[in-house]
């Protein structure tokens, strides 16, 4: 079998990415893109003269139709429509747009890639739709796994969706390697693409090309869909020639000087050979999403709203890795002068840190977790930006489906809710009870974090309490961790809980310990018994005392004499 590639293609990429700057307002404006290695933005002072010389590299729909074209001179764009808004997008962006766009592509396929090559120092002068390194194509080596899709089709539908909810523009063709996957894709849209023997083509709902295994398939299209120049393709324009199955009739050997270096790359691809090899895509162990607030906000909901749209896209990504997420960071730099105003000398961030007790992927579920941390936090400034990073992520619980029931349970139903309540009243006081071999009662279980929702309990408790079980003497259902002292405990006596006055009824010994882990600090010698405790007339404050009469589990700490309250049997 031989191989299939994908490759998606995103052709407004740059608009995009412009329009999800918070701190940009290009709504309704038309739109114009600047490629550089340089940071995002307007250019400033220095860059005034360099930009008025520059040519656009992509324009949006909106300055299309106003006759605007990539290759245009900036002064030329400018002169024909003022209103014309000019806006920088650094190849930085771009990798790191076209990476999430990978990671989604590595839930239908075996490798990703967003290169050709590897990366060169000179890499950000060879980009451009004929070049190695493109700014707008996401490969994927889909070999043998169309059919469990549905097919090619199937699979080219699945994978436009999956990146249509990213929030982008997509066209795609599958095809036998990815330099002619990349072609059929970019031109996907164009009516020179037409269905036949060899090609399947689809306009809706996202333009998508299949490619026969084995066919020739670039004939139809310009040459600019090949790799070379723009002076070589007008030199064969000049001539009459416009698509790649006229150049094929030329004889090849007046061919091969014209196209120069390149000639036989060019060759191979219009005779639909394409053995390049992918470069895998490595995905990055941490993810991280971040935006910055035109105006300041100065309330959470609208920070909830923006996080809304992160942990989708979290989710996402997490979901085609196959992995989920044990710790969120979130990080919300805060107005300085504000912040100086109102606290000087603190720093302008908030910054909080949800650890989840079990891993997470789920949009919704991650969303929840950070609700009940942000609701809980003080904004003691307006925020002008917010930052999530997914810092810590493991490989995704894999629950098997049950057959045996008519509805199924959701399997993170619980984790989430767990998730939710850490955030909500702190990781220490969420977890489970772990069962420990030990003397004392307050020391034989403790809260660990739930990590593992299926792992086994310790057996049960000591000896010493199954024998006063087997005793008829009941176990106490609520311990304290810290022994409450209550003084000199004798029937008859009178001794005071929680600002309450109670009357030992009758007392009854259960078990002595003599001198347990005397190897530790803290060795115990002590006698166990249950008292019966009936409220007195008035508490130490001289009010009626509200708790009933109870079984208390009480004891004796024979070095000094001294009793103790160790809980409750209710």
């Amino acid at each position: 079998m031989g191989r299939r590639i994908v490759a998606v293609v995103l052709p407004q990429l740059g608009c995009e990415l412009v329009r999800q700057r918070a701190h940009e307002d290009h709504e309704g404006r038309p739109l114009a893109v600047l490629f550089s290695s340089g940071k995002p933005g307007g250019a400033g002072a220095g860059e005034a003269q360099d930009r008025a010389t520059a040519t656009l590299d992509l324009v949006d729909e909106a300055a299309w139709r106003y006759g605007i074209r990539p290759g245009q001179r900036v002064a030329e764009a400018q002169a024909t429509l003022a209103e014309l808004s000019i806006q920088n997008v650094s190849f930085t962006e771009v990798d790191a747009a076209l990476g999430r766009v990978a990671e989604v592509c590595l839930g239908l396929g075996t490798t990703a890639s967003i290169r050709l090559a590897p990366e060169h120092p000179d890499e950000d002068k060879r980009r451009g739709p004929a070049g190695d390194a493109p700014f707008d194509t996401v490969f994927l080596d889909v070999t043998g796994a169309a059919h469990l899709v549905g097919g090619e089709e199937a699979l080219l539908d699945e994978l436009c969706e999956r990146i249509h909810a990213l929030g982008h523009k997509v066209q795609a063709a599958i095809a036998d390697g990815p330099r002619i996957a990349r072609a059929l894709a970019r031109f996907a849209a164009s009516p020179v693409l037409a269905s036949g023997v060899a090609l399947s083509v689809r306009k809706a709902p996202h333009p998508t090309v299949v490619a026969r295994p084995g066919a020739r398939v670039l004939g139809p299209l310009p040459l600019t869909a090949m790799p070379m120049d723009a002076d070589t393709a007008a030199f064969f324009a000049r001539l009459g020639v416009f698509t790649v199955e006229a150049l094929m009739k030329l004889p090849r050997s007046e061919l091969t000087p014209r196209l120069g270096l390149r000639a036989a790359e060019v060759l191979d691809l219009a005779a639909g050979h394409d053995d390049l090899p992918l470069v895998p895509y490595a995905p990055p162990r941490t993810i991280v999403e971040e935006t910055s607030f035109d105006d300041p906000i100065a309330s959470v909901e609208p920070i909830l709203f923006v996080l809304r749209g992160m942990t989708s896209r979290f989710a996402a990504r997490l979901g085609a890795r196959g992995e989920a997420c044990l710790t969120l960071d979130i990080t919300i730099p805060l107005d300085k002068s504000i912040t100086n105003l109102r606290h000087p000398g603190k720093e302008p961030v908030l910054a909080l840190s949800i650890e989840l007790p079990s891993p997470l992927s789920d949009a919704g579920d991650l969303h929840r977790a950070l609700r009940a941390k942000l609701e809980r936090a003080e904004l003691f400034a307006p925020a002008v930006g917010v930052r999530l990073e997914v810092s810590q992520i493991v490989e995704a619980r894999r629950i098997q489906i049950d057959l045996s029931r008519d509805k199924a349970a959701r399997p993170d139903a619980l984790p989430a809710l767990l998730a939710e309540l850490s955030a909500e009243i702190g990781q220490d006081r969420v977890g489970v009870l772990e069962a420990v071999h030990a003397h004392k009662p307050e020391a034989r279980s403790r809260l660990v974090p739930v990590r593992d929702l299926d792992q086994k309990r310790a057996p049960a408790g000591s000896a010493e309490l199954e024998a006063a079980e087997d005793r008829d003497v009941p176990l106490p259902t609520r311990l304290f961790s810290t022994p409450v002292p209550i003084g000199r405990i004798t029937k008859g006596a009178v001794i005071a809980v929680d600002n309450r006055l109670y009357a030992v009824e009758s007392l009854r010994f259960v078990m002595r310990l003599d001198g347990v882990e005397w190897w530790t600090s803290s060795a115990a010698s002590r006698d166990y018994g249950v008292a019966w405790l009936v409220p007195g007339a008035t508490n130490t404050k001289g009010e009626a005392s509200t708790r009933a009469a109870g079984l208390a589990w009480v004891f004796v700490d024979r070095t000094t004499g001294e009793g103790y309250l160790q809980g409750w049997c209710e």
